[in-house]
């Protein structure tokens, strides 16, 4: 994703020329919600683009606090697979009618040929304009307008107010399923007064930035990543009503790690709440306290011999990924060979099929298929003479083949009924950031999860444990309380072992791949009773 910083509005006319399809919004939690709004620009053969602020707290409504650094809105929002973000300081518009927005910024600067927005999204001085008006100034501009509908968890609309509701009242399992992605502190380490190291409870000191959300003040379970490794902390937030702070911290103490980190940036994911902040008659009394609460953490991290958790892999497990690769290469040859008989099509589809491990991804002896020499040996084979770049047909494959998700049909039923029966749900995928993602934007079973992780966004992939281990304790629980489902006996099964997790194989199309000391399964309804 390219980023144009924009400062003042005569900076749009060094944006490259290009037809673009352009969300326009806050995007200030990279939610859910705002995926799908996202989303609409991809796959329309225009530059995907997101128009957005810097200094987004300023479009605000007051006294709506922010729910990502800066950093961190880029980095969603590159995941999500667009390829320009357009961010523009706010005072840029602020004084534009809707009109005067539409024809200078939308027309005149962008080229734009198609607009996502919400149902719910204003513009234009004073927030003017609403929806209805950015449809009627597009048709007058020719300009396609894409207004996606709120989405919906658990029957109420995801909204960044209900997750900062959320957050507030120390729900970080609720603000984590609408934003799609864990709420986390990533802050430098800052020196203390070193009280807790005296406690015997020695602490990582992360001060919470200016304007942004302040969780419920008080004690969680917590999700700390050290060194590319994660670790189960407790993590107070608060003021430290008993010793003091001149601002909110956060004081996490990891129990098996004892390092250095001043100075660093660490990863803190508050995942449960344990109890409020509270100020303590003595020094004594805190020190009891902390090492009740230590205690209280172990329990809750601790093996119980029961499920707790479901997670699942994506491809070949929740998807028919076969259906889905088909219909990416009969669109594939549509576009880029529109001249051949169906005859000649079908048969360039097939190839592309069964090259590709009949639509799998992998071949026989399971290892990925490498797409730079998969699409070489197409265009040697079919004798191109001017094909796109290779960079270009892999970007396209995984946008267009995202676009193609094919659920199994009993996925999002099975994933509703397991939810009924209390457990947490999340998917373990690997893959690029922005075509896993998107997948499971286009899948709708995103309102459904507790949980997703892809490994192009944690840098690691199955069938390292590490990422198995992330996703445990993520939800807060124990690795041996997890199953996880998959249809890969090395980077699914082995790494799921390797975390000591269950395990679950499904093996939809009788392929015979199954490890054998592990149960098997043939549609995903049939999990409820091997649970």
């Amino acid at each position: 994703m390219k980023l144009y910083p924009i400062h003042t509005l005569s900076d749009l006319s060094d944006l490259p020329p290009a037809r673009r399809a352009v969300a326009l919004g806050l995007f200030d939690g990279v939610h859910i919600g705002h995926r799908a709004v996202i989303s609409g620009t991809l796959d329309r053969g225009l530059t995907a683009s997101v128009f957005t602020f810097s200094d987004g707290a300023r479009a605000m409504p007051k006294g709506a606090p922010a729910l990502l650094s800066p950093e961190n809105k880029q980095t969603l929002l590159a995941q999500t697979g667009v390829q320009e973000l357009i961010n523009v300081d706010f005072d840029c518009v602020r004084t534009l009618s809707p009109r005067e927005f539409v024809e200078t910024v939308l027309r005149d600067a962008l080229h734009t040929a198609c607009v996502c927005c919400g149902e719910n999204f204003r513009f234009g001085a004073d927030g003017a304009g609403d929806a209805e008006t950015l449809r009627a100034l597009c048709a007058e501009q020719q300009i396609d307008l894409h207004v996606v509908k709120t989405v919906d968890c658990d029957g109420v609309p995801i909204s960044s107010t209900r997750i900062r509701d959320a957050i507030a009242a120390g729900d970080l399992p609720l603000a984590t399923r609408l934003l799609g992605h864990p709420f986390w502190l990533d802050e430098v380490v800052s020196k203390g007064r070193q009280l807790g190291r005296t406690l015997g409870f020695p602490t990582l000191n992360q001060y919470l930035p200016e304007d942004f959300v302040e969780p419920r003040f008080g004690v969680y379970l917590s999700a700390v990543e050290i060194d590319g490794r994660v670790h189960t902390g407790l993590t107070n937030i608060g003021r430290r009503p008993t010793v003091g702070s001149d601002a909110p911290l956060a004081e996490t103490w990891v129990p098996d790690y004892d390092g250095d980190l001043y100075g660093q940036t660490v990863r803190t994911i508050p995942v449960r709440f344990v109890r409020p902040e509270q100020a303590f008659p003595s020094v004594e009394a805190l020190q009891a306290q902390l090492q009740k609460d230590a205690e209280a953490a172990r329990a809750m991290t601790a093996p119980t011999g029961t499920v707790r958790a479901v997670l699942f892999d994506f491809d070949d497990t929740l998807q028919d990924r076969p259906v889905a690769y088909r219909r990416y290469a009969e669109r594939f040859v549509d576009r880029h060979f529109p001249e051949l008989s169906a005859d000649e099509k079908a048969a360039r589809v097939t190839e592309m099929w069964v090259k590709n491990g009949d639509g799998h991804a992998y071949v026989g002896s399971g290892k990925y298929i490498p797409y730079p020499q998969y699409f070489e040996g197409l265009i040697a084979s079919w004798g191109w003479s001017d094909p796109p770049p290779i960079d270009e047909l892999i970007a396209e494959c995984r946008t267009t083949l995202a676009t193609e998700t094919a659920l199994f049909p009993d996925a999002a039923d099975t994933l509703k009924r397991l939810r009924q029966k209390g457990l947490l749900i999340g998917t373990v995928t690997n893959g690029f950031s922005s075509m896993q993602s998107r997948k499971l934007d286009m899948s709708g079973l995103r309102p459904l999860l507790d949980l997703t992780v892809v490994s192009g966004d944690e840098g690691i992939h199955k069938p390292d444990p590490e990422l198995f281990r992330r996703a445990a304790a993520r939800l807060g629980v124990a690795c041996e309380d997890c199953v996880y489902v998959g249809d890969h006996p090395y980077y699914d099964m082995q790494g799921a072992a390797d975390a000591h997790m269950r395990r679950v194989f499904i093996d939809a199309y009788g392929r015979g791949f199954a490890p054998a000391d592990v149960p098997v399964i043939t549609r995903l309804s049939e999990l409820l009773k091997v649970l």
